[in-house]
């Protein structure tokens, strides 16, 4: 699976993309006032329910749980890491866009 979609982050992490997007922006979806916990556990039903239906026993719905546990907690790292450089690159913008204008 290619995940293009990682280098259009990066690319979208420019100080000048988001003055644009707040400037003239695009209609945004109300935020969700619920808990990070509440909004986990609410979108982890129909999966939950779904791995309970298709495993035969409880040592298999445990190594399904195992390895979809290994893949998501590898998405959030990898996703914590992009996080991290955005907010860095945006950092190094600000700071350096700031010495320009002295």
């Amino acid at each position: 699976m290619q995940h293009k979609y990682i280098k259009e982050m990066f690319a979208r992490a420019d100080i000048q993309q988001i003055r644009e997007f707040l400037v003239s922006g695009l209609e945004l979806v109300e935020s969700d006032k619920k808990s990070y916990g509440e909004r986990l556990d609410k979108q982890s039903e129909l999966m939950i329910k779904r791995i309970k239906n298709i495993s035969k026993d409880e040592d298999e719905l445990d190594e399904i749980y195992s390895e979809f546990s290994g893949a998501t907690d590898e998405y959030m790292k990898i996703f914590t890491e992009i996080g991290m450089k955005i907010g860095a690159r945006l950092l190094f913008q600000l700071l350096y866009q700031d010495e320009l204008c002295e």
